[in-house]
């Protein structure tokens, strides 16, 4: 039998080799997300009808391919494999990086049917690697420690390597056309450096021999208890509403900069820095207030003040006003979305209901799941924002747009948040798990721990 080793906090050496996950992890995405709808729609000025298409199947496929490679590393056998988790961060890792480079190098710049096939088959095979990898890295997590705090606090740490490795590449590429060759070697670049820091990750983290024997669920049966999950469900509606700002977020910000100033590379930087570092701020108040107030309680108070604040900001910016104005609102946006620190931390708390009921952990499955309601939000933000802008009379590729198309971009920039957010607040208000509940639930769930190592 292994030595039981409580479920309290990490050493620093395990809170950072799980973090640098966070550097590949937050590069690959945010690039990818920051630039393949300016390379696809913009640059190579796929048609518009084309472009939806391809988001459909794009969604189509997102989500379906989640809840399979969840199940796969829940099903994967230690002893013969090493580990449920870690041989996919280990060997996927590297093979993600490869799809990340597919992305950059257009098949064509102007046959039509070619870019479209590109577009498709390229977004499509790296999401794949993404969801394998990222699911297997996520779940390592809550199995490690099911401490509430000690996830907050390594989640932070996350956020701050991510913000770390994500600012720099998005300033040096923010001004850059996809279609470079100077971009096009950053990207090769960045996908050799994400290979070495996910090697470090697979050889630094560790999984939990008591885990191993756990039972698990044929697929069938798995989704259909994932299903019943009540904080699960009420979790992924929160969710998606992330989500599905977050796909409107970075990937229009080569819009967005048309109403942030006449300087587009400043514009550009500007976001990006309160995006990030205005965020990270806000993330450690948030954490800090945590033991007193909760989770709950956090993001449903920042939640609704963000709300009513982007409603507000939209009114006023109906009209011209000073940038100023428009800067300081999003400041503030910005920071009442510190929140999204207990993001995942709220998935996670799911997760452990589901082991004190079932007596298995299935954070692939769960992680899986919860990717086949949210990731079609992907698909859905940029759909909604391109009908937007083309029904606003948007013109691909031109810095001089018409007035209509400035009123989309406010819609799309303001509007379309303010009433998303106010949705997802519905949702967070209903979660069962907080308060007494929830220590109640830590404290079971050390005591099954313990009697596992001691099985195992």
């Amino acid at each position: 039998m292994d030595q039981y080793r409580p479920y309290g906090k990490l050493t620093q050496r395990e809170r950072i080799g799980y973090a640098l996950g966070a550097a590949p992890g937050g590069v690959l995405a945010y690039v990818f997300t920051f630039k393949y709808i300016e390379l696809f729609f913009n640059d190579l000025k796929l048609l518009p009808t084309y472009f939806i298409i391809g988001q459909i199947i794009y969604l189509i496929i997102n989500a379906v391919n989640d809840p399979l490679l969840g199940q796969l590393t829940d099903r994967t056998n230690p002893k013969k494999w090493g580990s449920r988790r870690i041989i996919y961060i280990k060997y996927g890792g590297p093979i993600w990086a490869l799809t990340f480079i597919l992305v950059w190098f257009p098949w064509s710049y102007d046959n039509q049917i070619i870019i479209f096939l590109h577009y498709v088959i390229s977004i499509c095979i790296f999401d794949s690697m993404l969801t394998l990898v990222i699911i297997a890295w996520m779940a390592l997590l809550p199995e490690m420690t099911n401490d509430t705090g000690e996830r907050s606090l390594v989640i932070l740490i996350v956020i701050l390597i991510g913000i770390l490795a994500i600012v720099p590449v998005l300033y040096i590429i923010g001004p850059m056309k996809p279609t470079s060759q100077d971009f096009q070697i950053l990207m090769l670049i960045i996908a050799v450096v994400s290979s070495i820091l996910m090697l470090i990750v697979a050889r630094e983290c560790f999984e939990r021999p008591e885990f191993h024997n756990d039972q698990i669920f044929a697929l069938g049966e798995s989704l259909k208890e994932t299903l019943k999950s009540k904080s699960f469900l009420i979790y992924t509606g929160f969710n998606f509403c992330n989500i599905f700002l977050g796909g409107i977020g970075l990937s229009y910000l080569f819009v967005y900069a048309l109403v942030l100033g006449e300087n587009f590379g400043e514009a550009v930087g500007y976001f990006i820095l309160i995006s990030i570092v205005v965020a990270f701020i806000s993330n450690i108040y948030c954490a800090q207030l945590r033991p007193k107030w909760g989770m709950r309680k956090i993001v449903l108070r920042f939640g609704i003040l963000r709300a009513l604040g982007a409603l507000v900001l939209f009114v006023i910016i109906l009209n011209p006003v000073p940038l100023w104005v428009i800067w300081t609102g999003f400041i503030i946006h910005t920071f009442l979305g510190g929140y999204g620190v207990f993001s995942t931390p709220l998935l996670y708390l799911s997760i452990d209901e589901d082991e004190l009921k079932h007596g298995s952990r299935r954070e692939g499955m769960f992680l899986g799941m919860n990717a086949l309601f949210t990731k079609p939000a992907l698909s859905l933000g940029p759909i909604i924002a391109t009908i937007i802008l083309i029904s606003y009379g948007y013109i691909q590729g031109s810095d001089n747009q018409p007035q209509s198309a400035y009123f989309g971009i406010k819609i799309l920039f303001f509007l379309v948040p303010a009433i998303v957010l106010f949705i997802s607040m519905i949702f967070i208000y209903f979660h069962p798990l907080y308060g007494e509940i929830l220590a109640q639930m830590e404290e079971k769930l050390e005591t099954l721990h313990k009697e596992k190592a001691k099985r195992s």
